[in-house]
C-alpha cells in the first residue's frame, strides 16, 4: 500500500540580472510502501532534462535581453531607474541632512515605501512642541539628543538656540558643552544646579507668555518675525532618562514643585519657543499627563515585542539585530544620523569641538550658563549689608549677598567639620561691618576656639562663670533704655545643659528673644536634637543655619521640612538658613583664624 509521500523543495532566490531566471535547488522525493514488518523504499528514475537544460545555450528570453542591452548602449540611453532602493545605512552624516534653523531640526533619513524614496525626517518645536525618544539599553537614545543638540543650533543666523541637558544615566552628553549653544549639561546628582535650571524656565515662561501675548504672537517663530529679534533663544531641555528624573524629583519633598515647572512647561512651553526632548527605556516609566501631552515619538529598538503595539508602530520593522539608531518615525523605517556619520564616539567629539570652534569663529553667541554656588567663598567677595542687613554669605535662588535678621537666637548647627566654627567667625565679622559699635560677648565650654580670636567685651569660660555672667546680664538686655546693640556667641551649647548655669542662660535667652539683642550658639546636630529646657528655648525661635543638613534635620531643629539631601553633598560652609518659617540654600565664607 502506497503511504507517504514526501515532496521537499527549496528555493533560491535570484534578482534577475541580464534576463537569468531564478535559480531553484530540488529537495529529495521519497516514496515508500507501509507494510507490516519493514518499508520498501521506490527507487528514484535519473534526472535526464536537467544537464541537456543546463547546456543547451541561451534562451529566448536571454537573447532578448542581451539585445535590448546593446540596443540601449547604442542609443545611448540612460540606465533606467530601479524599482527599488538601497537599503538605509548604518550611519547616517547630520551634515549631510543639512541642518537648517532651529525651528526645522533633522532627526534622521527616513524610508518612505510608498514614494520610493528616502527623506529627511524633523522635528519641528513649533508645531510638535516637544519629543519622547523611547529605546532600551544601546539602541541609541543618546546619540539622537546629541544630534538634536548639535542640529539646534546649526545656523545661529537663522535664530538663536539655547540647550540645556540632564543626565540621569550614563554621561554621554559631556561631549555637548564644547557647543557655545550648550548652556549646561547638568548630572542627574546636582540638585542645586537642576533646581536653579528649572527656576530660570519658570521665569522665561512668565516673561514671554506677557510678550507674546502683547504682540499677538502663537509662537516664538512668529515672534522673531513681528519683532525681528532672532536673537530671541530657542530654548530646549534634554533629558536623558525619563524614568530616573521622575522618580527622584515627582514626589520628593522640596523637588515636587520643581517637577511642576516640568509639567508646566510640557503644557505651556510650545508656543513659548521652550520645549522638552526626553528619553526613556519604556513605555511606562512616561505617565500619561506627560505622553498625552507629546505627541511626536521616535521610537528605537526595545527589550520587549509586545512594546511595540503599546507604542503604536509596528512590531516586524525593528528586531535585536537592528542597528543602533535605527528607528520608527511616524510610521517609516528611519536612521538616526550623527555627526561625521561615525559611530565612533571619540570622532564624534572631535567632529564637535572643530564644530564648535567655527561656529565661534562665525559670530554664535554663548548661550546662558546654568551656575552654582562656589566651593569656596573669600569674605572679600560680600558687601557689608544686603537690603539693611548684615550679610551671612551667597543664597543659591540669585547666586548674590543673602543677608540675615541680627534679632533674638541663631543656631548654627553640623556635624563634625561642616564649618560652625567658621560660620561663628563670619556672622561676627559681618555684624561688626554693618555696625561697628555692636558689643560682642562670649561665652565657651572647654573647647572653645574663639575664646582668643578677637577682643571681646565680655567673657564666660565654663559652666560657673557662664552662670554668675548670664544673671549679671539679664538686666542690660531686658533694659530697653539702653543704648546700642549687644550680640552673645556661645559656642558648644549643648555643654551648658544640664548644669549650674542652665536656668539662668534660660532666662537670659528668653529675655533676648524679647529684646533687639542677638544670640548665636553652636553645637553638633546631633546634641540639638531636644525640644525641652534650654535647647527647646535657644530653638523656640526657629531661626537659624544646618550646615551639611540631612532631610530630617529641618524638622528637628527648625519644624521646617528640608528636601531630600545627602549630607556628602555639601561642602563645609554650605547649608540651609530657616528664617520666618522659610528655608534658603546659602554658602558661607571662609573665614582666617
Amino acid at each position: 500500500m502506497l503511504s507517504i509521500v514526501v515532496i521537499y523543495k527549496r528555493y533560491r532566490r535570484k534578482k534577475i540580472h541580464h534576463g537569468l531566471p531564478h535559480e531553484t535547488e530540488n529537495g529529495k522525493v521519497r516514496v515508500e510502501d507501509l507494510r507490516f514488518g519493514g518499508t520498501r523504499v521506490w527507487e528514484q528514475p535519473e534526472a535526464e532534462g536537467a544537464a541537456l537544460e543546463e547546456n543547451s545555450g541561451p534562451n529566448d528570453q536571454k537573447r532578448l535581453v542581451t539585445s535590448f542591452i546593446s540596443a540601449s548602449h547604442a542609443a545611448g540611453i540612460p540606465a533606467p531607474r530601479r524599482p527599488w532602493l538601497d537599503d538605509l545605512s548604518a550611519t547616517i552624516d547630520l551634515r549631510d541632512l543639512a541642518p537648517d534653523s532651529d525651528s526645522k531640526i533633522p532627526l534622521a533619513l527616513a524610508d518612505i515605501p510608498e514614494h520610493q524614496a528616502q527623506q529627511t525626517a524633523w522635528f519641528e518645536p513649533d508645531s510638535d512642541g516637544h519629543l519622547l525618544i523611547y529605546g532600551t539599553s544601546g539602541a541609541g537614545k543618546s546619540v539622537a539628543l546629541r544630534s538634536i543638540a548639535m542640529a539646534a543650533g546649526a545656523n545661529p543666523g537663522a535664530g538663536a538656540a539655547a540647550v540645556y541637558a540632564l543626565e540621569f544615566g550614563a554621561s554621554s552628553l559631556r561631549s555637548l558643552e564644547a557647543l557655545p549653544h550648550i548652556g549646561a549639561v547638568i548630572g542627574g546628582d546636582d540638585t542645586e544646579r537642576i533646581q536653579r535650571l528649572f527656576r530660570t524656565l519658570a521665569e522665561h515662561l512668565d516673561d514671554r507668555s506677557d510678550r507674546y501675548a502683547a504682540v499677538n504672537a502663537a509662537s516664538l517663530s512668529e515672534y522673531r518675525q513681528v519683532t525681528g529679534n532672532l536673537d530671541e533663544p530657542r530654548i530646549i531641555v534634554l533629558i536623558d532618562g525619563f524614568g530616573q528624573f521622575r522618580s527622584d524629583w515627582e514626589l520628593g519633598h522640596g523637588r515636587g514643585e520643581f517637577y511642576q515647572i516640568f509639567m508646566r512647561i510640557v503644557g505651556e512651553g510650545r508656543p513659548l519657543g521652550v520645549h522638552v526632548v526626553a528619553t526613556a527605556d519604556r513605555f511606562g516609566a512616561v505617565p500619561t499627563a506627560i505622553s498625552a501631552n507629546i505627541t511626536q515619538r521616535v521610537v528605537l529598538r526595545m527589550a520587549d515585542e509586545q512594546a511595540y503595539n503599546v507604542l503604536g508602530v509596528a512590531r516586524d520593522v525593528l528586531s535585536e539585530r537592528s542597528a543602533p539608531g535605527r528607528a520608527i518615525i511616524k510610521g517609516h523605517e528611519a536612521q538616526i544620523a550623527v555627526l561625521g556619520g561615525t559611530a565612533n564616539v571619540a570622532e564624534q567629539t572631535a567632529l564637535a569641538t572643530s564644530w564648535a570652534e567655527e561656529l565661534r569663529a562665525s559670530g554664535a553667541p554663548q548661550a546662558a550658563s546654568i551656575r552654582s554656588l562656589p566651593q569656596v567663598l573669600d569674605e572679600a567677595e560680600l558687601p557689608d549689608a544686603f537690603n539693611g542687613q548684615p550679610v551671612i554669605g551667597l543664597s543659591d535662588a540669585t547666586l548674590g549677598p543673602c543677608g540675615f535678621e541680627p534679632v533674638g537666637t541663631f543656631v548654627v548647627a553640623g556635624p563634625p567639620q561642616s564649618g560652625k566654627t567658621t560660620a561663628l567667625r563670619s556672622m561676627v565679622n559681618s555684624l561688626h561691618r554693618a555696625n561697628p559699635a555692636t558689643q560682642f560677648f562670649h561665652i565657651g565650654g572647654r573647647r572653645a576656639e574663639l575664646r582668643g580670636w578677637r577682643t571681646w567685651s565680655g567673657i564666660a569660660n565654663g559652666p560657673t562663670e557662664a552662670r554668675q555672667f548670664a544673671k549679671d546680664m539679664l538686666d542690660l538686655v531686658a533694659d530697653d533704655s539702653m543704648p546700642g546693640k549687644m550680640v552673645f556667641v556661645i559656642e558648644n551649647f549643648a555643654e551648658f545643659a544640664d548644669s549650674d548655669a542652665e536656668r539662668p542662660l534660660k532666662e537670659l535667652l528668653k529675655a533676648i528673644n524679647r529684646s533687639d539683642h542677638f544670640l548665636i550658639a553652636d553645637g553638633d546636630i546631633n546634641s540639638l536634637s531636644s525640644s525641652f529646657g534650654l535647647l527647646g528655648e535657644l530653638k523656640a525661635s526657629r531661626h537659624g543655619l544646618a550646615l551639611k543638613p540631612d532631610a530630617y534635620d529641618g524638622d528637628s531643629l527648625f519644624k521646617v521640612p528640608f528636601p531630600r539631601v545627602k549630607r556628602h553633598e555639601f561642602p563645609p560652609g554650605r547649608g540651609f538658613m530657616v528664617q520666618n518659617g522659610q528655608r534658603a540654600l546659602v554658602h558661607l565664607p571662609l573665614v582666617e583664624q
